[in-house]
């Protein structure tokens, strides 16, 4: 766990991930504050498919209420590919209705994604999933939707989510070398539960640009929810600089 951020006040995040999802649990208390700690709701979801999708959505609101028991003070949904395949009018119906639902500030790992390139003045980017081609091109067109341009893109072609966990660190790199692109201003690796974070120093190193994942968007987001702003060591530029908010 990394070190408190001087005197701050103890925050509860609750933390709503995929029931397949092996990662996050891993590198959120690892990575972030002490400060702050992380409560897990999961969602059933083992297929990144249209009936895992929807599976998910029908707990939502239970998990939600769960985490709420807890008396957090903001909740995540860590997973972008619920929104991209949603789409973005769904991404911002689910923040509304888990403010409702929580009674504290709500955010979905998509609009920390956005918000994050927006930070790191990002807007052509290459795109690096581990999704299979359905749940890619929908992500592609969710990003070209919100003003992103993609580049260049590889796709894993994983359809079991467990599975996502289980990718080599050299075909991670690997991935992200296929999505690169000259004229791209940031690498985009989503997929919460892909161990890249601890790769992105590496992957920047090689690439010359920003990597930013479903991860480091989300610690970003929350150390700028509660006003943390001392830079974490190791992440990628996102998490060493702390760009502020756009």
């Amino acid at each position: 766990m990394a070190e408190p951020d001087g005197a701050a006040p103890w925050r509860r995040v609750g933390m709503l991930i995929p029931s397949s999802n092996t990662s996050i649990e891993r590198e959120y208390p690892a990575w972030m504050p002490a400060s702050l700690s992380f409560h897990f709701a999961r969602l059933p979801m083992t297929r990144l498919d249209a009936p895992g999708m929807a599976e998910q959505q029908a707990e939502m609101r239970r998990a939600v209420t769960s985490l709420a028991d807890a008396r957090v003070h903001a909740v995540l949904l860590c997973q972008t590919a619920a929104s991209f395949w949603m789409g973005a009018a769904w991404d911002a119906e689910i923040r509304r209705e888990m403010q409702g639902w929580a009674g504290v500030p709500a955010l979905t790992a998509a609009q920390t994604v956005f918000d994050a390139l927006a930070a790191l003045g990002a807007r052509r980017i290459g795109f690096a999933a581990p999704f299979p081609e359905e749940i890619g091109q929908a992500s592609l067109r969710y990003l070209e939707a919100g003003g992103v341009t993609v580049l260049r893109s590889a796709f894993g072609g994983l359809r079991d989510n467990f599975a996502i966990a289980e990718i080599a660190p050299d075909q991670v790199l690997d991935l992200a070398a296929r999505a690169d692109h000259p004229e791209a201003e940031a690498l985009l690796l989503p997929g919460g539960n892909m161990q890249c974070l601890a790769l992105a120093d590496a992957i920047e190193a090689r690439i010359g640009k920003p990597v930013v994942s479903t991860n480091s968007a989300g610690m970003w987001a929350l150390l700028h929810q509660f006003d943390l702003r001392t830079p974490l060591q190791r992440g990628g530029r996102l998490l060493r600089e702390l760009p502020a908010r756009r």
